[in-house]
């Protein structure tokens, strides 16, 4: 049986987002290019900030397994809408990977995708290495 070791609460009201410590407060609008009023991050935004500092931090523990560091590195993270073929849209995820200063970053990478939870419950993201 698992035990859960963290909950992050976050709640959304017209236009806003806030961590239930305080935290976090955004203000959070639909894009101006779906129509939107813009000038605010967007779900989009935060996704794709989700996805890819949770690959960050997966990182770092994966590295930390084998040695080296993670000066230089970064994960850059897109999540793209394109028309549904019913109502609304569908989403796809890209996160690209530059580990400069780590040896065999492939299988490193491969170790922190298995640790990411959110990978892990988010299915169809496409990772690549860069250089």
């Amino acid at each position: 049986m698992s035990q859960d070791l963290y909950t992050a609460t976050v709640t959304a009201t017209d236009g806003s987002v806030t961590s239930s410590d305080d935290v976090l407060t955004l203000d959070v609008h639909e894009p101006a290019d779906l129509g939107g009023p813009g000038g605010a991050t967007n779900p989009e935004q935060l996704m794709a900030a989700a996805l890819s500092s949770c690959l960050l931090e997966s990182l770092r523990i994966a590295v930390g397994t084998v040695g080296g560091s993670l000066d230089g590195a970064s994960v850059e993270g897109a999540v793209t809408l394109a028309a549904a073929d019913g109502a609304g849209y569908d989403a796809t995820y890209r996160l690209s990977v530059t580990l400069p200063g780590v040896e065999n970053a492939g299988d490193v990478l491969e170790q922190a995708r298995s640790i990411c939870p959110f990978l892990k419950s988010v299915t169809g993201v496409d990772v690549a290495l860069t250089s």
